[in-house]
């Protein structure tokens, strides 16, 4: 019996080494990924469009109920501007205090999101003459795609943030989803106005 378990190992020995000597098996390709839901193609800006001097046709407030703190938001949802940060319907009143060294202003503007989780694309233009604007949510996301890109997990969400806008004029931010895309037109006004 020893001979023939010391005859086992010698060929298993045999077998490792042949098995080591070879060339290294090739590496399976790699599985192709199916796309993440949380992935959100860009699609274009779909903003109306006017010309200076012409009324902005600004979106109403409505009262709100849902969760968070607000009082009134703009649009129809899932995603909302919260209006309390507006005055006299949706009108973005702009302080010195709030003009940065560039020349725009930067006013803070709370969002709140309610029965949406995914990823969100919030964009924002002047639209009756040339002018920068800007949005973005404080604490998640980044910007990408000519707008900021934030991934909701919660389907209640909070997201304080800010606006950035040249000056005077009417905008219109345009928010996306992977089950909607809403458009919320505001005024920016000199504080007095």
């Amino acid at each position: 019996m020893p001979r023939i378990l010391r005859a086992a190992a010698t060929v298993a020995l045999l077998l490792a080494s042949v098995a080591c000597d070879g060339p290294a098996p090739e590496a399976a390709p790699p599985a192709a990924t199916p796309a993440s839901p949380a992935e959100l193609s860009a699609g274009p800006l779909r903003l109306p469009s006017g010309a200076p001097g012409d009324r902005c046709p600004t979106t109403a407030p409505q009262p709100w109920s849902g969760p968070g703190q607000a009082t009134q938001v703009l649009g129809p949802g899932p995603v909302y501007p919260v209006a309390d940060y507006f005055r006299d319907g949706a009108v973005l009143r702009l302080r010195e205090d709030d003009r940065q060294p560039d020349g725009t202003y930067r006013k803070k503007v709370r969002w709140i999101a309610t029965g949406y989780t995914g990823p969100v694309l919030l964009r924002v233009a002047r639209i009756d003459a040339p002018g920068s604007a800007a949005a973005s949510f404080a604490y998640t996301g980044g910007p990408r795609d000519g707008g900021h890109y934030a991934v909701l997990t919660n389907p209640d969400s909070d997201l304080p943030g800010t606006t950035t806008v040249g000056g005077p004029g009417c905008y219109a931010y345009q928010v996306d989803g992977t089950t909607f895309s809403l458009t919320i037109v505001f005024r920016a006004a000199p504080e007095g106005s």
